[in-house]
């Protein structure tokens, strides 16, 4: 690996990263042991984010003059560049965690939406809420009505882990995997997003989320650097 590699983030309130996706990839790259130097971009910042890494989204690792797009794809990346290393995507991890981030994200971000607009920079605001509710084909005032189905919809989802980790230490089977990662940073993010959505885990799966929580809490909420006030600033080190 040439040079330290770059993760383009996504920029909040307090210098606090608030997506889950970028989380995942931190995740991952503490679980590889790859160091990368993060920068965080604004929902503003896209035309920018574009012209630097050809990606109108975040997650992003410039890595070896590469930009790799996505947390999937990174930590895909880091398994072929740390071969020897827990694997991340064994088996069809990436295909059942496309289907996990579906369903979380189809339950938890009506369910949180409203709140998680105060965790923005005041700048992102207001396209977080015109984005989301288009999305959601709902105002959050509207959502907030449905508050009581929306959380029955989440502890369905929930019950449905039960049944895996009943029976295996972690999702994936009886090594940590992606698909950990990828169901502990969407029930992290409500938590962080808005607390009082948190849902009442029940065991297996508080058990699961405490230990993976007890680990992996503090590299999510780890304070990253203000978007650089210079676009020449954010230029990936040749």
């Amino acid at each position: 690996m040439s040079g330290r590699p770059i993760l383009y983030e996504r920029a909040g309130l307090e210098g606090l990263c608030p997506s889950p996706v970028c989380w995942r990839t931190r995740i991952a790259l503490a679980l590889k042991g790859v160091d990368a130097e993060r920068r965080a971009m604004r929902f503003a910042d896209v035309d920018r984010l574009a012209e630097i890494t050809g990606s109108r989204t975040v997650p992003v690792l410039a890595i070896d003059g590469a930009m790799v797009v996505g947390s999937d794809a990174i930590a895909a990346r880091l398994d072929a560049m740390v071969p020897d290393g827990m694997p991340l995507m064994r088996g069809d991890a990436a295909a059942v965690g496309a289907d996990l981030e579906r369903e979380f994200s189809h339950r938890i971000g009506p369910l949180v939406g409203a709140d998680f607009v105060r965790r923005l920079l005041p700048e992102d605001r207001d396209y977080y809420k015109q984005s989301r509710e288009a999305r959601f084909g709902k105002s959050f005032e509207e959502l907030e009505t449905l508050r009581p189905g929306l959380e029955l919809d989440l502890a369905f989802s929930l019950g449905r882990l039960e049944p895996q980790l009943e029976e295996h230490r972690y999702l994936g089977g009886d090594e940590i995997g992606w698909l950990d990662i990828v169901v502990y940073s969407y029930l992290a993010w409500i938590a962080f997003a808005s607390p009082r959505s948190v849902p009442e885990l029940v065991n297996p799966v508080r058990t699961w989320f405490e230990r993976h929580d007890a680990e992996w809490r503090t590299i999510c909420l780890e304070p990253t650097i203000p978007p650089a006030a210079d676009p020449a600033e954010a230029d990936p080190a040749p």
